[in-house]
């Protein structure tokens, strides 16, 4: 029996355009459910009203009567005054409502009364799995990244990355019969995700998520939900056979509208024949007297073969020509200068904040074309790595020597310096590669011209990558360049790059994106 059921569903905002309709689909108790599709497609608010956080515009939503749905909220409560553990194990509030009771009864083991009260208390507490409770809640914590003093820490002393992913672990402790997750890897880092993955993957309860995180829905998802210009589509397999359907059903689609067109064509053609015949027909041979109507009888004839003819084109199903993506061929990077053979190097490099050293003696060197990844977990310094490259900060000791003609450009540092009152064609240019480029990465044409206060962060970093790839630089340094990017955006990316001829130095947890920098990238971790 399924968990809940879609009927007909569709959903419109007041203000905005239809996202989709007549969707139809149930939710099994089995289901890993991906939510796939371009940013700004719907996938959030179809995810939102599964969960019950929207109504739809029109159609209904059938759920089991005693149904448990687990959301990660994007926002931890302010104001709490919990530690990390407490907060995530308020996810099994009987429990924690016990371990609470527990806790104040340890205060006054010196009372008869309470100590007699505390080891009722405990064995009911450990019969109801609150010891094991808490062991699950502590593995969860340390698979998402958390080291065990960070239990201990207040949730108001959490970064806004950290709380999302105290939020996360909330939701995975939760006793529900569907998980739903917005964008889950958002915050995590390599270690983390594969963690998260196989935990995603051996949880019995169905879950329901959005990702543009290839590798999760690979090892996760056993159903995939397709939005696409307003059309949902659902797919009975696992992501990577998705898109090998998805591929084989866009290959039929031109097919079948490539035929529907010859056979318009033929029929037009033929009809065509038929009208000229028939004016042909029509004229009397000379000579011949009296037989003017029998020629315009046979003449008519003839015109009304081209007429049927005419009606089948009409009359025949359309087919709609199918949606056809911008290729980056064509794309180039003639205004990249060639540099010298070191494009930087660092010699000895050390850094700390306070008494956390992030690298000591710290050396390396990345060549003219090479691709050098920096690893490591959160909080190991990736991000300040790249800062010191750049000069925005200042190592304790050591230093940053670049080659002969380097020109760097930054995707961290470049949205910073956007006039927000410009567009992307004032700030890329309106030359065919700054075009291509941003039509491959999906920023819609209707954004072009609109000034960046008016796109979302997704769509700025779409600019700052553009104008970046177009400027010229012969070494560009990456912070997390595929955040907020949709899976075609990705891709695209991906391409650009492996045509760039320049150094590259990026800081990464897609493992897909690393992947495509090819064999040749090298690698750097801190923290190990």
């Amino acid at each position: 029996m399924s968990l809940l059921a879609l009927s007909e569903l569709s959903f419109e905002y007041p203000s905005g355009p239809v996202l989709f309709e007549n969707v139809s689909f149930s939710l099994n108790p089995s289901d890993r459910l991906a939510i796939v599709g371009p940013n700004g497609s719907g996938k959030s608010t179809l995810l939102r009203l599964i969960a019950g956080d929207l109504e739809p515009t029109r159609g209904r939503i059938i759920r089991q009567r005693t149904l448990r749905i687990a959301v990660a909220d994007q926002e931890v409560p302010t104001g709490l005054r919990q530690s990390l553990f407490d907060f995530v194990f308020g996810a099994l509030p009987s429990l924690a409502q016990l371990r609470a009771h527990l806790q104040e009864l340890e205060q006054r083991l010196a009372d008869p009364s309470s100590a007699a009260e505390y080891a009722s208390r405990i064995n009911e507490y450990q019969e109801c799995g609150g010891f094991l409770a808490e062991a699950a809640v502590t593995r969860t914590l340390s698979g998402l990244g958390y080291s065990p003093p960070d239990l201990d820490r207040g949730v108001q002393s959490l970064s806004g990355g950290e709380r999302t992913r105290a939020a996360l672990a909330r939701a995975l402790s939760m006793e529900a019969d569907l998980l739903v997750l917005d964008e889950p890897t958002n915050h995590l880092d390599i270690a983390a995700r594969e963690w998260l993955e196989t935990s995603l993957a051996s949880r019995p309860a169905a879950c329901a998520i959005t990702s543009h995180d290839r590798a999760l829905l690979s090892a996760f998802a056993n159903r995939i939900v397709e939005i696409e210009r307003a059309k949902v589509s659902v797919f009975e397999t696992g992501y990577q056979d998705y898109r090998r359907a998805r591929v084989l059903l866009d290959r039929q689609a031109w097919l079948a509208y490539e035929a529907f067109e010859r056979r318009k064509a033929a029929l037009n053609r033929a009809a065509q024949r038929r009208e000229q015949l028939s004016v042909r027909v029509a004229a009397t041979p000379e000579g011949i007297r009296g037989g003017k109507d029998h020629y315009a009888r046979k003449a008519a004839k003839v015109a009304r073969t081209g007429r049927i003819l005419k009606e089948r084109v009409s009359e025949e199903h359309r087919v709609e020509k199918p949606w056809e993506e911008q290729p980056i061929e064509g794309l180039t990077f003639d205004t990249v200068a060639r540099s010298g053979d070191i494009a930087v190097a660092g010699a000895r490099l050390t850094k700390s904040y306070g008494a956390k050293t992030l690298f000591r003696d710290l050396s390396f060197h990345v060549r003219r074309g090479d691709r050098l990844a920096i690893l490591g977990p959160n909080g190991a310094g990736k991000t300040t790595l790249l800062n010191v490259i750049q000069g925005t900060t200042l190592p304790d000791s050591g230093s940053v020597r670049f080659g002969a003609k380097v020109q760097m450009a930054s995707l961290a540092q470049t949205p910073a310096e956007f006039d927000l009152s410009r567009s992307p064609l004032d700030i890329c240019g309106a030359d065919t590669a700054a075009r291509t480029l941003l039509a491959c990465l999906k920023l819609r044409p209707d954004r072009l011209n609109r000034p960046l206060q008016e796109l979302s962060g997704g769509e700025r970093t779409k600019v700052a990558l553009a104008r970046i790839l177009t400027s010229g630089a012969n070494l560009l340094l990456l912070d997390e360049p595929t955040n907020h990017l949709e899976i075609e955006a990705q891709e695209a990316l991906e391409q650009a790059l492996q045509l760039y001829p320049g150094a590259l130095i990026v800081v990464s947890h897609d493992r897909f994106f690393l992947d495509a920098l090819g064999p040749e990238m090298t690698t750097l971790t801190l923290g190990a």
